[in-house]
């Protein structure tokens, strides 16, 4: 971002509207500071009232949550997820292997982001259809926090909502862009290839089978 966008970026961010006047900076040439302005109103973030004011639109109030006032760089923060257990009648785990980092190639459960203005189930129940073609009625089961280090580094930082579900309806869609569904024995997967958190969740399940769990689980 461009350091007039940012100027302007951040003056609307710390005021709810500002006049043209109130936004430029006195130095800065007004062709080339109304050029950045329209970028930015191009881009959707910035929009001008019917009273002549300038304000965030909708999409730039999400934009500027991102951003460190201090730094004014995107804060890296744990992505918020739901996370779809399932089992078959067998007893088998829904298994997804994902096809992008962070832990490309590992074996976890199926999951995914949030979509601003839906609620965790709804999420939950896209997300399932979305990776895996399956529907099945979800509980809301646990909630916590997944942090995963690679040589001292987090290289995964979660909020989870765990849903699950047995005996789900549907075809499998064994293949998306984001990785592969397959049904297994939590067994059967070699231990350098499941995520370190799926145990720990297989149990937090059993042990707390008529109410939600809250867990915030750790690994080096």
């Amino acid at each position: 971002m461009h350091r007039l966008q940012k100027h302007i970026f951040h003056k609307l961010i710390t005021n709810s509207q500002l006049r043209y006047s109130q936004l430029k900076p006195a130095e800065v040439e007004g062709n080339l500071f109304m050029y950045h302005l329209r970028q930015l109103t191009k881009e959707g973030l910035v929009e001008k009232t019917d009273d002549g004011l300038y304000e965030l639109t909708p999409e730039g109030k999400v934009r500027a949550d991102q951003f460190s006032l201090q730094l004014f760089k995107p804060r890296l923060q744990p992505r918020i997820v739901t996370l779809i257990v399932c089992q078959n009648e067998e007893g088998q785990w829904l298994m997804f292997r994902r096809r992008r980092q962070p832990l490309y190639g590992q074996v976890g459960f199926p999951y995914g982001k949030l979509h601003i203005g839906e609620s965790v189930k709804e999420a939950a129940e896209r997300e399932l259809k979305e990776k895996t073609g399956l529907s099945v009625a979800l509980t809301h089961r646990g909630d916590g926090y997944i942090s995963i280090c690679e040589e001292g580094e987090p290289v995964s930082q979660i909020l989870f909502h765990l849903f699950y579900g047995q005996s789900p309806s549907g075809k499998l869609k064994a293949r998306v862009k984001a990785g592969e569904s397959f049904w297994a024995d939590i067994a059967d997967i070699k231990d350098d290839k499941l995520i370190v958190s799926v145990p720990d969740l297989i149990y937090l399940l059993a042990q707390n089978p008529s109410q939600r769990f809250f867990a915030e689980l750790n690994y080096a």
